[in-house]
């Protein structure tokens, strides 16, 4: 098996035993994803906080984001980081939020317009595109 760098420098080296939640488990083998058009995410991020971490989401796509920007957000309150692209404080915006867990697994961010941008995770032996659109 190879070694895969991801774009901070991280190395990877295969399937990864992690502790969450006092159960052991095979990072990659029960992934959860999600997507929502939270319709803006000032004022919202609390929400958007509460229902990943209940439905216990690794990956969840945002959509009409309405922040400026092409940044990326460490929430360490919450344990997610969010990378998101925006040009338009009244629409458009898209955004991606991951699980700390898999943090380290990205390998490239794609940040195309403010309408779609996509990540790419190395989880394993696996390579994950995760594409997060909005289409009005």
């Amino acid at each position: 098996m190879g070694v895969v760098s991801n774009m901070f420098g991280s190395r990877k080296h295969g399937q990864e035993q992690v502790k969450k939640s006092g159960h052991d488990f095979k990072k990659g083998s029960r992934l959860r994803f999600g997507t929502w058009n939270v319709g803006s995410l000032t004022g919202r991020l609390a929400e958007v906080r509460e229902v990943t971490k209940r439905r216990r989401v690794h990956i969840m796509c945002l959509q009409e984001t309405k922040w400026v920007g092409d940044k990326a957000r460490v929430i360490a309150s919450w344990d997610y980081k969010l990378w998101y692209m925006g040009k338009d404080k009244s629409r458009n915006g898209v955004g991606i939020v991951i699980d700390k867990y898999y943090i380290d697994d990205v390998v490239e961010v794609s940040r195309k317009s403010d309408r779609i941008m996509s990540i790419k995770l190395v989880v394993g032996e696996e390579v994950l595109t995760v594409i997060s659109a909005y289409t009005p």
